[in-house]
């Protein structure tokens, strides 16, 4: 999964390079409606790819039997689609009733603080990219007086950088198994943090990322500086956008993947009696793609304001710091980022009613988990912990509790729609309200910490370094006066 999201996040961002190169050979050896002749070829190939691709889900898989309520008549009928029957349980009438739930789903994905933290970073990651390209052509053009091949070239650097960042993506580059050799389980229940967890890889990805932008804007001010040097780094900002921007993808699909959370979504786990299995119909994902057309929705938005204020801004106050003032926004929007990914609030997620099935669960996968360590050729010891692994609560919660964070704690989230399902959010709740006031009031007590703990230690050292002077000179003022009190009890002893 990782390796197709850095290949979709290269198409997305490492494309716009690799055109400007096309385009660049182009005009250099042709006329340049040429370039347009091509852009009309490709979308002319990919929509007859998209006319002849099957669909990945048959279609007995994309409908669903919708009851019709009309006074006291019930009646049944096909529903298909996806939003609508996503968002009020029943399928549309006509496409226009699709795409009014598909904006009305847009706008509540960019209704909660976290993710519209994340929808707004990776927006201007790629109106940085579009800005760097734009201002490596003009540079190479204007001040090297490169010909449009090498032009192109210079600019492909970018794209080569982000195809760098493909096998990156590759989940088991930085599993915790190469930290040690250990079960994945054990290590879960544990809550262990590695040098190579998650949060720690993101945070390196993106705090790199401004840097190389800032690093780009110092050396973008034309001769004697080599023109390969503003390439190279141009290639580091592609290689560090593409791992930004795929884990901000990676991180969008696993909170709001609710697919999985049936019922209530597009069909029955369960028969009534609880024998056997219905079969569910999954949804194509419509909150995980709301959220990426959110995001390129923002994207395409700031990016064309980058290409249409690009060159002015360029002019009016140069390229190095146009680029160092948009590299510096994005370090601003990296720490609000950071900021929306930590956990700071512990969350009930399985209630009180399931809590002792809850500790017997747990415990069973804990003893199937360390059997399996101490006897990892044991096929018993195998097939044990696969079966006490198997999901027999909603969602498959791996204790009674989660440590979440902003981005998590929205109203559309995956665990928010199971805490709503196991009856633990009241139905009038504003749910991102509460999410924002939690935030703030978690980030309140951190700076009150913080600054009470750099006020004791101010006041601390200067009371310390006080006492020691007191105590160096009273203990010069008080040696004499314990010699005469001797002399004087030696007088009344005579």
């Amino acid at each position: 999964m990782g390796v197709w999201l850095g290949i979709w996040t290269w198409c997305w961002i490492g494309s716009l390079s690799l055109g400007f190169l096309v385009g660049a050979c182009v005009i250099d050896n042709h006329h340049p409606a040429w370039g347009f002749y091509i852009s009309v070829i490709i979308l002319a190939v990919v929509l007859v790819l998209n006319v002849v691709a099957p669909e990945v889900r048959r279609s007995a898989y994309r409908r669903s039997v919708a009851e019709v309520r009309t006074g006291d008549d019930i009646s049944r009928r096909v529903a298909r689609g996806e939003v609508m029957m996503h968002r009020v349980k029943t399928g549309p009438r006509w496409w226009g009733q699709e795409v009014y739930h598909g904006i009305a789903l847009n706008l509540e994905m960019l209704r909660q603080p976290g993710f519209a933290v994340v929808a707004l970073y990776v927006a201007w990651v790629y109106a940085q990219v579009v800005l760097v390209i734009a201002l490596l052509g003009s540079l190479a053009s204007r001040f090297y007086r490169r010909r449009p091949t090498e032009v192109g070239l210079l600019v492909g650097a970018m794209a080569l950088g982000a195809l760098l960042a493909i096998p990156f993506q590759k989940a088991n580059l930085f599993s915790r198994s190469r930290q040690a050799q250990l079960n994945s389980n054990l290590a879960t229940l544990e809550r262990k943090v590695a040098w190579s967890s998650h949060l720690v890889r993101r945070t390196v990805f993106t705090l790199i990322l401004p840097l190389s932008g800032i690093g780009y804007a110092a050396v973008s001010s034309g001769p004697p500086i080599p023109v390969g040097v503003p390439a190279l780094f141009s290639a580091f900002v592609g290689f560090f956008s593409c791992l930004a921007i795929s884990e901000c993808s990676g991180l969008v699909m696993e909170a709001f993947d609710c697919s999985d959370l049936s019922p209530g979504m597009t069909g029955r786990q369960k028969a009534p009696s609880g024998r056997r299995r219905r079969r569910t119909n999954y949804s194509s994902f419509p909150r995980v793609t709301a959220g990426f057309a959110s995001m390129h929705s923002l994207a395409f938005v700031l990016a064309a304001g980058a290409t249409a204020l690009g060159g002015h801004v360029s002019r009016t106050i140069g390229q190095q710091v146009s680029t160092g003032v948009v590299a510096g926004i994005l370090l601003i929007l990296t720490f609000l980022l950071l900021l929306a990914l930590i956990r700071f609030t512990e969350v009930q997620i399985v209630p009180q009613s399931k809590s002792q099935e809850m500790d017997r669960l747990v415990d069973a996968r804990r003893r199937s988990s360390i059997r399996r360590v101490s006897m990892p050729h044991d096929a018993q010891a195998v097939i044990e912990e696969e079966k006490a692994w198997q999901p027999v609560m909603i969602g498959n919660p791996t204790s009674k509790t989660r440590r979440m964070n902003i981005l998590e704690l929205g109203s559309m989230t995956r665990w928010q729609e199971i805490r709503r399902k196991n009856k633990l959010i009241d139905a009038g709740a504003h749910v991102n309200r509460e999410a924002w006031d939690q935030g703030m009031e978690a980030l309140d007590d951190q700076l009150s910490d913080f600054r009470r703990n750099a006020h004791q230690l101010l006041h601390g050292g200067k009371r310390g370094a006080r006492r020691t002077r007191r105590t160096g000179d009273s203990s010069d003022v008080e040696q004499p006066i314990e010699m005469k009190n001797a002399q004087d009890q030696d007088r009344v002893s005579i």
